[in-house]
């Protein structure tokens, strides 16, 4: 299983933080290639939450369904993949003291175990990692 994780500092306190990054109507707004998020449980927020989203990754929009367990306020959350490729993220949130670091971590494993190493290694985690970077910067400037 391949994992990426990446972190940021915003300059504002974290449950300011994880309320506007736990609300999946504003993910479209800040994290790259993600769009059409729709609610596939009565649960809105919060464990057992579910959704179904499409995500662009190399030109084609992928349909991904999520769950999110582990939910706890003011430190985080895993979202875990129900359809499409087998994913888990997780959603961290760190109190400093004037600030908040947020970590995303991905963890994913490629359906095709022959070429999934090279194509994982020189084609999918740069990618990633690029989607990753840019997504944090436009979570970051939502609050400045």
């Amino acid at each position: 299983m391949t994992r990426i994780e990446n972190s940021t500092i915003i300059n504002k306190p974290v449950d300011e933080v994880l309320c506007y990054a736990s609300d999946r109507e504003k993910w479209s707004d800040w994290f790259e290639g993600v769009s059409d998020f729709k609610p596939t449980t009565e649960i809105r927020k919060g464990n057992q939450a579910g959704y179904a989203y499409k995500a662009k990754m190399m030109g084609l929009n992928v349909n991904v369904e999520t769950e999110i367990q582990n939910f706890v306020i003011n430190q985080g959350w895993t979202g875990k993949g129900t359809k499409g490729v087998p994913t888990q993220t997780q959603w961290l949130f760190k109190k400093l003291e004037h600030s908040t670091k947020f970590t995303y971590v991905l963890e994913y494993k490629l359906p095709f175990p022959l070429l999934s190493s090279l194509f994982d290694k020189y084609i999918m985690k740069p990618q990633w990692n690029r989607i990753i970077e840019k997504s944090l910067q436009n979570l970051n400037q939502k609050f400045q």
